[in-house]
This record gives C-alpha cells, sequence and structure tokens, in this order.
C-alpha cells in the first residue's frame, strides 16, 4: 500500500505515501501491517479513522496514542490484506500481484521473474532475476512503451526492452 512517511500532531496519527493508485481509494481500510523499519517485524494493527491530506493518507491505529509511538513506525512498509484492498480498475494491478510472475520479451525468451516492482519518482520498476543460478538481473519500466502485456491469470509479462538495458547488467565487463 505504501510507507510511513511521518506523523501528525500528538495523538499518534501516521501519514502514509500511498505508492498504489490515489490516497482517498484507501480511506475505507480497517486494517493493516507495517514493518518495523529497523528490525522488519510486521504488527498488525486495527485503523480507527482514516482520511486525506494532500496526497498523503493520514491513518489513526489502535495503540499508536502519541508523537512519539509514531516516529518510531516512520519509514515503515504498509501494507493490507487482498481481501482490504480496494478494487483497482480494469489494467491496474498491485505489486503483489506482479511479483512472482515469469517475463518473456516481445520473442517469447524468458528473461527471468519478477521479484519485486521498484517505486520511483516516475514509472516504477519491475526488478527481474534470470532463473538460471546467478541469472542476471534487469529493472524494467513499468510503462506501456516497455510492457506489452500483464496476464495475471497465465502467470507472465511480455515485455519489450529498452534499447541497451540488457548491456547495463552485464557480469563479463
Amino acid at each position: 500500500m505504501g510507507r510511513v512517511a511521518g506523523h501528525r500532531g500528538c495523538r499518534g496519527e501516521l501519514t502514509v505515501r500511498v505508492l498504489v493508485g490515489e490516497a482517498r481509494r484507501w480511506g475505507e481500510v480497517r486494517q493493516v501491517w507495517i514493518a518495523n523499519p529497523v528490525s522488519g517485524v510486521e504488527h498488525g494493527y486495527e485503523v480507527e479513522h482514516a482520511r486525506t491530506y494532500r496526497d498523503r493518507l493520514v491513518l489513526k491505529l489502535r495503540g499508536v496514542d502519541d508523537g512519539d509511538r509514531a516516529a518510531r513506525l516512520r519509514g515503515g512498509s504498509v501494507t493490507v490484506s487482498e481481501e482490504n484492498a480496494p478494487a483497482l480498475a480494469e489494467g491496474e494491478f498491485y505489486g503483489a500481484q506482479l511479483v512472482g510472475l515469469r517475463v518473456l520479451d516481445e520473442n517469447d525468451r524468458v528473461l527471468g521473474r519478477i521479484v519485486d516492482v521498484v517505486p520511483t519518482g516516475g514509472a516504477d520498476l519491475l526488478r527481474v532475476v534470470g532463473e538460471a543460478e546467478g541469472g542476471d538481473e534487469l529493472l524494467v519500466p513499468l510503462a506501456r512503451e516497455h510492457v506489452l502485456e500483464i496476464d495475471v491469470d497465465a502467470g507472465r509479462v511480455r515485455v519489450r526492452l529498452p534499447v541497451g538495458l540488457r548491456d547495463l547488467n552485464r557480469h563479463d565487463r
């Protein structure tokens, strides 16, 4: 869903930078999981209330009742279960739906599997790792000109690699 960007006020409200869709889309979420930014350990929280402020989602979580407790969560990743995630429009996908899919190029050559979706200031990147041991890693822009097809049911993504992308990751230089 996003990442804890900071907190507001002394009651422990968290501001969340949403990574998928607009913040207002997440206003009905009732439970979240937040990974501790230091240990990575996840903890579930009931959402007492949610609202948007500018481009952020503001969450008041049960048990996070002051600014100090909220500040300790800054930088933590925020996730929700699939059944609590808002519906997406046709052609939109959550990053978790893409992880594990096989990636093929235009000529049906297997490039590897998606191991992560990396958010950026622009188009997100599909982190693709070759299936062979020590397989090459590619960062493919998640943009229409490069991602030709996403078929979650078939378990595949078809891409057109940007010119020169494979050469950026060669290990024999």
